[in-house]
């Protein structure tokens, strides 16, 4: 089986439409200063539209948000990946810059504001599942300690748990030796993902060509 289905638990059905991306020969490298422009000009953008808004009260914010509470997780205590990003964006904290292909992600993970999780096809071992973490489960998150999983809404491959709308596993991290990225959008239920404005922007700043483009 490959990446080109994710099993999804009962509990999580009809919960977020989910957008599955593979490609290969993908370059990772430092980011252009194009790529850090178009991030940091969005950032000033959403600064300018949201900046006196309650942030909770944004219309894709609180679907998303739904998400948590379908699984049991409580979204103020642990934020989506996406509407971190938002709030880091608004207290003018400016984003982190990683390498070319996580930070294009993240350009479009604010844009959306939906999360996204990135991987390195070569770490995961497929099925794919998509459930609610269960107690005992933990991982080391991307910039974070150790996670306790209970109630997160985890991707979760042979090996357990890889990913989460929350923080993505040290395990399956892209780093610039990878070239096969696993690319999941979760977006609010009945939404279109742009996966062919994703995946030709992928390739306009890193190559690549797209192995897997499709949604559930």
């Amino acid at each position: 089986m490959g990446f080109d289905s994710i099993t999804i638990a009962p509990e999580l059905e009809g919960a977020a439409r989910i957008g599955i991306l593979e490609m290969g020969g993908v370059r990772v490298q430092e980011s252009p200063e194009e790529l850090k422009a178009m991030l940091n000009e969005l950032a000033e953008e959403f600064t300018k539209k949201y900046k006196h808004e309650p942030l909770g009260e944004i219309s894709t914010v609180k679907k998303i948000r739904a998400i948590f509470h379908r699984s049991g997780l409580d979204p103020t205590r642990y934020r989506p990946s996406s509407e971190s990003l938002l709030r880091r964006a608004v207290k003018g904290k400016g984003l982190y810059f990683i390498n070319s292909v996580v930070d294009l992600v993240n350009y479009f993970s604010l844009k959306t504001l939906w999360p996204i999780g990135l991987y390195d096809v070569t770490r995961i071992m497929p099925p794919i599942a998509w459930r609610v973490g269960q107690e005992g489960e933990s991982y080391e998150g991307i910039g974070r300690d150790k996670l306790n999983l209970v109630h997160f809404p985890l991707l979760v491959d042979r090996e357990g748990p890889f990913g989460s709308p929350v923080s993505d596993s040290m395990r399956t991290r892209v780093t610039e030796e990878c070239t096969r990225i696993l690319w999941i959008t979760l977006a609010p239920p009945g939404t279109s993902i742009p996966l062919e404005e994703f995946s030709k922007t992928m390739i306009r700043f890193n190559g690549g060509t797209v192995a897997v483009s499709t949604q559930i």
